[in-house]
């Protein structure tokens, strides 16, 4: 648009002086013919004959008497010399633009219109259509996220010797679980608590969840046998290690079943056996014994923030890099540093769960298990004075405590009553 408005200054410019050049060549030949005649001379001057029309030229003005017309005597009869007939000029000597410059500005005036339109659709980007798709077409595109499904409504249980309340958190969907197994009877005294924590889906929660049980149980009766002369030769190293080998089968289970799974499943579990107790546990599920009303966490949480896990993970070729929010991540995906499933991240984050034996004696009142959902807010002594107050309320208490802080996550928690092992 500069441009054009040049080009017009331009032409304005030309033309104004074109009309000047005119002007003074008129004067000039009007000049020298009164140099030429003795007497005054009247001029006859055509009309400018336009394209357009006639246009009236403007009779020049009377001109002084120059000294050699005064010296002509008045009786002195003097021919007038002939007329001197002025050739038409163009329409443009005129200072008025009323003609053909009304023209030319009305076509100026169209062409800034149709400069301005183009730069404006220059400037304007293109409009942009987007194809209504179907959900299914959109998810399997890659384009949405797939419908969470109805959050469940909350869970409260009572059962034999224990207590649970769940809650799922506002965010997904709930991928949290929990197992209870008792096995009591005249051959094998036996009984597993699990709380479970999923993260990326509900394929690992569930899977594991249903067969970890069986397979620590088995393994558990496995290794101690079901009388009573093979419980003289069971020793706490047995136990432990069959509890860890299930763990590890139920890990090399999921991964076979769920091979293009990408979640994963922390777990925190307690198996109690011939009057003791064994907490095992992947991930940031805890578990908390009440012993005479003082918290002692019989769990410590795999995290990339403990330095022992974190020098474990670099030692076998992986990093762990802090994020934003300053949460530790293994390869700067996870922030547990053990778990299930997590195939691809499965070189860094091992399924050896840490397994803890605790004697069971008088001092030994209940012991609390629950996901990271209540640990994030809640401590562990907060959590045991709880349960000391109302073991059959606290469960819910605490899950209303742990939202009412802040939690989002998923939040369950389970309270197992010891006092029923305790000989």
């Amino acid at each position: 648009m500069l441009l054009h408005l040049q080009t017009v200054r331009f032409l304005c410019s030309v033309v104004a002086a074109f009309a000047r050049l005119v002007r003074e060549l008129r004067k000039a030949a009007v000049m020298a013919t009164a140099a030429c005649s003795p007497s005054p001379v009247a001029v006859l001057t055509a009309p400018a004959v336009s394209p357009i029309g006639l246009i009236a030229s403007t009779p020049l003005p009377k001109r002084r008497k120059t000294l050699a017309q005064a010296a002509v005597p008045e009786n002195l009869l003097v021919a007038p010399p002939p007329p001197v007939v002025v050739l038409p000029l163009p329409a443009v000597v005129s200072d008025d633009v009323s003609g053909v410059g009304m023209v030319e500005q009305q076509q100026a005036a169209q062409s800034m219109t149709k400069t301005k339109a183009a730069w404006a659709a220059r400037r304007r980007p293109s409009r942009l259509v987007i194809p209504v798709a179907d959900d299914a077409g959109e998810v399997a595109a890659g384009w949405g996220v797939a419908a969470v499904p109805a959050k469940e409504a909350d869970v409260e249980v009572e059962g034999d010797g224990f207590w649970l309340a769940s809650r799922a958190g506002p965010r997904h969907a709930m991928e949290d679980a929990y197992v209870v197994t008792d096995k009591n009877d005249a051959d094998s005294q036996l009984a597993f608590y699990g709380v479970f924590d999923g993260h990326g889906g509900r394929a690992a929660v569930d899977f594991v969840s249903e067969r970890l049980s069986k397979n620590v149980v088995s393994a558990v009766l496995a290794a101690a046998g079901t009388t009573e002369t093979r419980r003289e030769a069971l020793s706490e190293d047995a136990v432990s290690a069959a509890i860890k080998e299930a763990y590890l089968a139920t890990d090399s289970e999921l991964l076979t079943k769920h091979q293009d799974a990408s979640g994963g499943a922390c777990a925190a579990t307690a198996v109690v056996k011939g009057g003791d107790l064994y907490v095992a546990h992947l991930g940031d599920c805890r578990a908390v014994l009440s012993r005479d009303g003082s918290a002692a966490a019989l769990t410590a949480d795999h995290t990339c923030a403990a330095e022992d896990e974190r020098a474990r993970i670099e030692r076998e070729g992986g990093y762990v890099s802090r994020s934003g929010s300053g949460v530790w991540r293994v390869q700067g995906s996870l922030a547990v540093s053990r778990a299930f499933g997590d195939g691809a991240l499965k070189q860094w984050v091992v399924a050896e769960p840490a397994v803890t034996r605790v004697p069971l004696a008088a001092g030994c009142e209940f012991l609390v298990i629950a996901s990271d959902g209540l640990w994030d807010k809640i401590s562990n002594q907060e959590a045991v004075d709880v349960v000391s107050r109302s073991r059959a309320t606290a469960c819910r208490e605490l899950v209303d405590m742990a939202r009412r802080r802040g939690s989002r996550d998923d939040v369950t928690v389970m309270v197992v009553d010891l006092q029923r092992f305790v000989r």
